[in-house]
């Protein structure tokens, strides 16, 4: 072989070599690059799902451990501190009553409720021409019309036994407390049937507080309870005088005696009376002249706490009522006058429902509605005791009237009615 041909064959070889290195040296250099993106993916990879399973496990735990603790929670046993018990605070005697009174007229049927708001006499409860003795007619009558009160006069009196004993029947067979009402004791009246001749003028306080106390004696004894006195006429005829300031006094002081002896005091006529005995008598008063006289008499005793009951005129009083609505039928004379401008909240009264001024008028059961309707509470005397007593039942059965009306004037009675109650259940205590 030549030099120049050997010379070309190494050249040749050389040049193989060359690329064999340079394929090697590729082949090196994409196996190192294959390598690092193999770690690569395999460290992300790792890295992502040790990312996604730490966050499952985190969740996971949570919920365990949250679990846990609730079991935990109800498994255990908890040792709560005892409340502090308030003692209930005491009742008072007024939140007795209250309690005893809401729950009497709770208890009592429309019937006997509105019968509740009457008071008669007792031939007009039972029938007879003359009452003097307590029987089975009474029983009967008492058990239908459950009334509030029965007023005797004269009549109705033989001797002291037997009044005594008529009196105590009759409260017996009664369902509730009933009102036993003297209607007058002045002279040639029940007075004299029951040894009350003796009454002393009523010159000032003491006189009057005497009177009073002798008075309220003898009527307690027998088994009165109410007395419709005293008759606040101011005039040289009153009881009381026509000076109107010493009126004040006396009368202050014969009320309060009274009740101090245990029998009720109701003061007439609210505000004065005319002749009404055969029709209407309209009176000129204002409220201004009457605010000077008599209603400053009547508040004072009412003021002094000395009156649990006021009756009304069956006058009518247009400069003050506006038209010529019998005081006892007036609810501005009731609500806005005695009431409102007095400040009286004992029990309302009307004056007797078989007078003129009303009879000529109203029926019964016109007046008995009319004079609930305006705010009084109990019905003296009706005409025709069950005409009245049927039309006002039907006037609450038809929603003319209330129940709620009926109960706020039993309020007052049932209040009056049941305070020896409260003393019993005190003293029980």
């Amino acid at each position: 072989m030549s030099r120049l041909d050997e010379q070309d064959f190494d050249e040749k070889r050389l040049a193989r070599r060359n690329r064999r290195k340079k394929s090697q040296l590729i082949a090196y250099i994409s196996l190192a690059v294959a390598i690092i993106v193999i770690v690569v993916a395999v460290v992300f990879g790792i890295f992502f799902l040790k990312s996604l399973f730490g966050a499952g496990k985190s969740v996971e735990t949570s919920d365990v451990e949250s679990e846990a603790a609730t079991l935990e929670s109800s498994q255990e046993i908890v040792i709560e501190t005892p409340e502090t018990v308030e003692e209930p605070e005491e009742m008072t005697e007024e939140d007795i009553l209250d309690e005893v009174v809401s729950g009497v007229i709770n208890e009592m049927p429309i019937e006997d409720k509105v019968a509740a708001l009457f008071i008669i006499t007792p031939e007009q409860l039972t029938g007879v021409e003359t009452a003097v003795k307590a029987g089975s007619g009474t029983q009967d009558a008492l058990s239908k019309y459950a009334v509030g009160g029965i007023v005797y006069s004269a009549k109705n009196i033989k001797s002291e036994d037997q009044i005594t004993e008529m009196l105590s029947t009759t409260s017996s067979m009664s369902k509730y407390p009933v009102f036993t009402v003297v209607s007058e004791w002045g002279k040639g009246s029940i007075s004299s049937s029951i040894g009350l001749d003796g009454i002393k003028d009523f010159t000032d306080s003491e006189s009057a507080s005497e009177n009073g106390v002798t008075v309220a004696g003898t009527l307690y004894k027998y088994g009165f309870n109410f007395d419709l006195t005293p008759n606040m006429d101011i005039s040289e005829n009153g009881i009381f005088g026509a000076d109107i300031d010493a009126a004040k006094e006396i009368a202050s002081s014969f009320t309060g005696a009274l009740q101090g002896e245990g029998v009720l005091a109701c003061a007439y006529p609210f505000p004065k009376q005319g002749d009404t005995s055969s029709g209407m008598e309209q009176l000129d008063d204002t409220a201004e002249t009457l605010a000077t006289g008599e209603y400053s008499l009547f508040k004072t005793v009412i003021d002094d706490g000395n009156v649990t009951a006021i009756m009304l005129s069956n006058s009518s009083f247009p400069n003050v009522i506006g038209d010529n609505t019998p005081a006892s039928l007036s609810s501005v004379m009731i609500e806005d006058e005695l009431r409102g401008v007095l400040g009286f909240d004992g029990i309302v009264i009307t004056g007797a429902l078989d007078d003129g001024a009303i009879t000529e008028y109203y029926t019964s059961d016109q007046a008995a509605i009319e004079a609930i309707e305006a705010g009084a509470d109990m019905i003296y005397l009706p005409e025709d005791f069950e005409t009245a007593y049927n039309g006002l039942l039907e006037a609450v059965n038809s929603g003319e009237i209330s129940e709620d009306r009926i109960d706020e004037s039993l309020y007052r009675i049932c209040r009056v009615k049941y305070v020896d109650r409260v003393e019993e259940i005190t003293k029980g205590e």
